[in-house]
């Protein structure tokens, strides 16, 4: 095979085909050079895992078109869907172009009654299912990786997951699959033909369409057995397989593994010292539970509560916890018969004294799949050898009629066994047949004793060297070597921020859920991308420039990526943390930069004069000094005075006089300061607020704005323990205490409202703090409000993207419009905001969108049953604000200072 790499024609071809959706930034191609393994530098210093473009198609003509484009230019072309898996199948090992299919996510339909799925390849598996369900059906299994990793990528890697008890290999339940192949034709691949596609890793052809089966929705209910050893906990597997028990799913997990993930999780629910195995049975096979509780109990096992049971289940993806603990880990995954599994446990224990620790799954009663994992630090020098820990392992598990589950970059020797004879010869007529020049991402599955040049010739002698024992004196030896690493960790980059870098599982969890990703899907934006970013740095690898500046600053603060990270990494703030690291380092966002000279200049976020922020009219009562005060927000104040005329009208109704922060010169909490990373300016903003706040004897301070909730609950009083400062103050956002004064009859709630309604979670005051029930509580207690609510809500909800507007204006657009779109499904006739941002931005694209749901604060729609009149729409307004903030941010960009 002959690599000509990226020239200028090429280039421009792509260019011309992709638009923006091909990059040949190093950053970005440097994030599709890896997957979640974590390969040794020394062993990557053997292959070139650095694409020479990334590519982004939405069709399957647009893949056959780039094939024939690769052909023509004998340029390898690499697959890539959530890159969830360790064995390198969408590493790149010559360099080529990465196909990456995250704008290829569509499900092509959905048949109820022929229960089946027709999905193009990017589809990730729990977003799937969520609408699967939504349509009376279900997947008959899944991978552990479900909530990141693609239907395309499971094809193309092959195995087994959750459900594979019944229901087998994921290679026994494909209909059929559609593939470009090598020559650039559509092929569709059925019954046997599927062996040429399943498992191969995109050799033969890459994948844009899948169909199969799926099942009726049914609830799924888990058992948790504990064991005292291994050999009680395979006889019961044993019990179970032999009375062909009609179970879902069996997994298993060794003491050690238990013992780890509760640690990184901080969490004591399950028994120490314990096997455990999870057995889960669908509702109409309930009959089940109680031969399955007897064959537990026969073989000396203890069934544990339901609430833990259900805590195991509920936690069946966070199979990375414990990476929190290493910061890295060696893994290892192969296929056990059901009755080595005690020999192969006692074994590696033996070997290992407890440091490999395992979780396993039942690829069928007959064998199942071990997950094995090794704390480490690939920051050390020892690294390398731990890394090639790996292949003792498996030669522990061929000794014990175990297999690998797949052969990827590191053992293609192996392919022939794992494949058989047969099924070996007949990919290798095809490759020389279509592919004699392995245009195919190459290096994968065939070993180069039948790859014309193989790119991993030196990888597969190294391989072979170490598992035969000579890692020491062989090649192998090399490059198992480990080198002392000087990391870049400084004043204005500390460890803490580095350490997570590391500690990051690479899993792409926080991905699927990212907001700036959404809206533009390249892994650079992911949370899971800066942080390889900001490990490639402290590696010495990449410089801390504009570029790098820039994508790590691109962060909505939605706090999405938080509840979906393996390893409970605190992404939200960690990422507002570097951007005062990035202030540090002389980099500033030159939008915030102008809102900081607004503050400044003018005490608001618009940098308007304080009578264009006066809000409050004749009739309202409010007091100088007391005990609650309300902060109203420069946005609310200048924007939807409509938020706090109603909080103040409704509150005066239930005899509540707020102390008026609103009329001082400067309403601005600090927060856009904050964002910027201008500390010094951002703490003496506090200081002065603190100091206001106390003169005016508040207790209790009451918001509308989350973004100033969110600040002052988690920044004023560190700030105040700093400088001496006394604050003794409860924060409360005004939802909280309205749903608190309905409860005890203190607002009365007379006129029905008599629509329909649905309610939109602002990130900063329910992600941030919990506060999910509180406003539905006061939407329900509405007569006549008929509450529907999104598909995505509570924590997954989505993010309206305003605050990316100091970043990227169409990734605004992009949130507005999703959000409102899926409130217009709803069929309501409102969508209820707290947030007077979220407020804004909804309010302007359901206009802008000509859409029959209208944005209303909640408190609009509760001075209309209690017959308060609003007095003001702030419609106009928001246009007119909202065109300010775009022109304003339109070309806003990172540079230094």
């Amino acid at each position: 095979m002959t690599n000509n790499g990226i020239n200028v024609a090429l280039k421009g071809q792509l260019e011309e085909m992709f638009e923006n959706r091909v990059s040949f930034s190093k950053l970005e191609r440097l994030v599709y050079s890896h997957d979640v393994g974590v390969i040794p530098d020394s062993v990557k210093k053997t292959i070139a895992t650095m694409p020479d473009a990334v590519v982004q198609p939405i069709n399957a003509d647009e893949v056959s078109a780039l094939v024939k484009l690769a052909i023509k230019n004998k340029v390898p072309i690499v697959p890539r869907g959530a890159a969830s898996s360790g064995f390198g199948g969408a590493v790149p090992v010559a360099n080529g172009i990465v196909i990456d299919f995250a704008r290829m996510a569509n499900i092509i339909s959905m048949d109820p009654e022929n229960l089946t799925a027709d999905v193009e390849p990017g589809v990730v598996w729990s977003e799937l299912d969520g609408k699967l369900k939504r349509n009376g059906m279900t997947l008959r299994l899944y991978p552990s990786s479900a909530p990141t990793s693609t239907v395309a990528g499971w094809v193309a890697q092959g195995g087994s997951g959750i459900g594979s008890y019944e229901y087998g290999t994921f290679r026994e339940n494909i209909v059929s699959v559609e593939m470009i192949d090598p020559q650039g034709n559509l092929k569709v691949m059925k019954g046997d033909d599927l062996d040429l596609v399943y498992s191969l890793e995109g050799i033969t052809g890459i994948i844009t369409k899948v169909t199969f089966n799926v099942k009726k929705d049914e609830e799924q209910i888990p058992i948790l057995a504990a064991f005292d050893d291994e050999k009680k906990l395979q006889a019961a597997l044993d019990d179970i397989r032999k009375a062909g028990t009609k179970v879902w799913s069996v997994s298993i997990q060794t003491p050690g593994y238990v013992e780890l993930s509760q640690k990184a999780a901080n969490d004591t629910t399950l028994p120490k010292g314990k096997y455990l195995a999870q057995i889960v049975y669908s509702q109409s096979n309930a009959e089940v539970a109680s031969e399955v509780e007897d064959i537990v109990r026969r073989n000396k096992g203890e069934i544990l509560p339901e609430n833990v049971a259900r805590h195991e289940w509920d936690n069946r993806f966070y199979t990375m916890r414990l990476k929190r603990l290493g910061p890295s880990l060696v893994a290892s995954e192969l296929i056990i018969p059901t009755d080595s599994l005690a020999d192969f446990l006692k074994s590696v224990d033996k070997k290992f004294k407890g440091d490999f620790v395992f979780e396993g799954i039942m690829e069928t009663p007959d064998r199942l799949i071990m997950m094995g994992f090794m704390l480490a630090d690939e920051r050390k020098t020892n690294y390398p050898l731990k890394f090639s820990s790996s292949l003792i392992v498996s030669d522990i598990a061929k000794k014990q009629g175990g297999r690998l589950t797949a052969s990827g970059i590191f053992f293609t020797d192996e392919s022939k066994e794992l494949l058989g004879e047969d099924l070996f010869n007949k990919i290798v007529a095809f490759k020389k047949e279509f592919d004699p020049e392995h245009i195919m991402n190459p290096g994968k599955i065939l070993p180069p004793s039948v790859e014309k040049d193989s790119p991993i010739k030196q990888l597969s002698i190294a391989m072979k060297g170490a598992s035969k024992g000579k890692s020491v004196m062989s090649l192998a030896g090399k490059l198992m070597e480990g080198k002392d690493v000087e990391y870049k960790y400084d004043d204005k980059l500390p460890e803490e921020v580095g350490k997570d870098a590391f500690i990051c599982a690479q899993c792409g969890a926080c991905k699927t859920t990212c907001t700036v990703y959404d809206a533009n899907p390249w892994e650079s934006k992911s949370p899971r991308g800066k942080w390889y970013l900001l490990a490639e740095y402290l590696k010495g690898n990449i410089e801390f420039d504009e570029e790098l500046a820039t994508n790590l600053f691109l962060c909505a603060t939605c706090k999405k990526c938080d509840i979906k990270c393996q390893t409970d990494l605190k992404i939200a703030h960690q990422f507002i943390n570097l951007r005062t690291i990035m202030g540090g380092k002389d980099f500033e966002n030159t939008g915030l930069g102008m809102i900081r000279q607004n503050v400044l200049n003018a005490g608001n976020f618009w940098g308007l004069p304080k009578e264009a922020l006066e809000w409050k009219t004749a009739d309202m009562k409010m007091a100088d000094t007391g005990p609650i005060g309300y902060w109203p927000g420069c946005w609310s104040s200048a924007v939807t005075k409509n938020m706090p005329q109603n909080i103040v009208r409704i509150l005066n109704s239930a005899d509540i006089e707020l102390v008026n922060l609103g009329e001082q010169e400067d309403i601005c909490c600090g927060l856009y300061l904050a964002l910027g990373g201008y500390t010094e300016d951002f703490v003496k903003g506090v200081e002065r607020n603190i100091n206001l706040i106390n003169e005016k004897g508040i207790k209790t301070l009451i918001f509308s704005c989350p973004g100033c909730f969110a600040t002052f609950t988690e920044q004023y009083a560190a700030v105040a323990e700093m400088l001496g400062l006394n604050w003794d103050v409860e924060t409360k956002h005004v939802v909280v205490l309205l749903d608190e004064l309905i409860k005890d009859g203190k607002l009365k709630l007379d006129k029905p409202l008599d629509k329909k309604v649905t309610y939109h979670d602002a990130c900063h005051v329910s992600r941030w703090f919990d506060a999910y029930e509180y406003p539905r509580s006061i939407i329900n207690a509405i007569p006549g409000a008929e509450f529907i609510e999104m598909e995505h809500n509570r924590e997954e909800a989505l993010c309206c993207g305003i605050v990316t507007s100091f970043d990227d204006i169409p990734t605004v657009a992009h949130c507005g419009q999703k959000r409102i779109g899926e409130a217009t499904e709803t069929g309501a006739d409102y969508v209820v905001t707290n947030c007077a941002g979220c407020a804004a931005q909804l309010n302007l694209t359901s206009n802008m969108m000509e859409a029959p749901v209208k944005q209303k604060d909640i408190t609009d729609i509760l001075c209309d049953s209690m017959g308060i009149e609003v007095t003001y729409d702030p419609t106009e307004a928001i246009g007119q604000f909202m065109k300010q903030a775009i022109e304003l941010l339109g070309t806003s960009c990172i540079r230094r200072k």
